[in-house]
């Protein structure tokens, strides 16, 4: 598409070392074996956007969830064709200038996409691919092996995966039992509805009261204010129902702390998107493990989840996070990106459309 018409696009980058978003035009890419271009019509806000707004080389590129409609279709690839709506990763932490979606289009890994069913909308597709991922890797990637001192290695709670077949349901009967720190975060909702999908009895979370009717319509069964004192919560809850906390996931990217630890009942399992220090004391079994959702370095994990993701999407298993639409296309993102910076967003996802973007002067 690029050789033939030498097409430009809009983007968006930081072009050099500690500057400002700035829209700028680039070529549109080729499209390559085994990879899809896609129109991007839908971009997802992250917040790791405004953590890591430095390159290695500039300009640098961002965005790294999207989806929208296949235009290309390169060699060897198989069940995809033009017009095809699609969701996707890019690859934001390589900041390279074709495959992350704060621009117009993108080429994608054909292996890690999932198709886009016509009941959500590209908006709301966006709003899928990290927190998805995060969440589902960190419930069943196995939990590390650290027989070689390494506490930083990652990995996950250990649970079936629930794209799996025979994954419904799989845990009913068990009387297993979840705590998602922040429940209305993007990741702690879709671990809510993995939990609840598998048959976990108990789906605990703390978030803000104001989601507690969202959060339990999506299987939470206990909303504990994220303001109170969880663990005196937790402790009314273990005198009433006799709770056994066996695995707790952080899901707001802080780093852990001890008392996150401590909520774990004797062999119980933290899972974080944040990070772990080594200072944290785990005793009587407990352990911990962080979790990166990226389908690029998991990669045989993002290949079984995306070839069946776009039917369980269909089928209403898992359903897109609420969204805002930010206008002006990439224009927009910079400053919603601080509203997040500045603690101003909850309980939705922040998208743009980029095609929705003005001419770059």
């Amino acid at each position: 598409m690029a050789s033939e018409q030498q097409q430009q696009q809009k983007a968006l980058a930081i072009t050099a070392k500690g500057g400002p978003w700035t829209l700028i035009a680039i070529p549109i890419p080729e499209v390559e074996r085994g990879n899809l271009l896609v129109r991007v019509e839908g971009a997802g806000l992250n917040p790791a956007h405004w953590k890591f707004q430095t390159g290695v080389v500039y300009p640098a590129f961002f965005g790294s969830e999207g989806a929208g409609t296949v235009v290309e279709v390169g060699e060897d690839v198989t069940g995809f064709e033009k017009g095809d709506r699609v969701l996707f990763q890019g690859k934001a932490g390589w900041f390279n200038a074709s495959r992350n979606t704060f621009q117009e289009y993108a080429l994608v890994d054909a292996d890690l996409t999932a198709k886009l069913p016509q009941s959500i909308s590209c908006l709301q597709g966006a709003a899928i691919p990290i927190g998805l991922t995060t969440a589902a890797f960190g419930l069943c990637q196995a939990f590390p092996d650290r027989s070689d001192g390494n506490t930083q290695a990652r990995g996950g709670a250990g649970l079936k995966a629930f794209w799996e077949p025979g994954a419904e349901g799989c845990y009913a009967g068990e009387g297993k039992t979840i705590l998602v720190l922040g429940g209305a975060s993007v990741v702690g909702q879709y671990c809510i509805q993995i939990a609840r999908y598998m048959g976990f009895s108990r789906i605990i979370v703390t978030a803000s009261l104001k989601h507690e009717t969202h959060l339990r319509g999506l299987g939470a069964t206990h909303v504990v204010d994220r303001y109170a004192d969880t663990g005196a919560s937790l402790r009314t809850l273990e005198d009433k129902e006799g709770l056994k906390l066996e695995l707790v996931f952080d899901a707001v990217h802080a780093a852990v702390t001890q008392a996150e630890v401590d909520l774990l009942a004797p062999n119980g399992t933290l899972v974080s998107a944040g990070p772990l220090h080594d200072e944290l004391l785990f005793e009587g079994g407990r352990r911990a493990t962080a979790i990166v959702g990226s389908v690029h370095i998991h990669r045989e994990l993002g290949k079984e989840m995306n070839k069946r993701l776009g039917g369980i999407l269909e089928a209403g298993v898992i359903k897109p996070v609420r969204v805002e639409k930010l206008s002006a296309g990439l224009a927009g993102v910079a400053d919603g990106l601080d509203r997040m910076l500045r603690g101003q967003v909850s309980g939705t996802k922040l998208v743009v459309n980029p095609t929705e973007t003005r001419d770059v002067v």
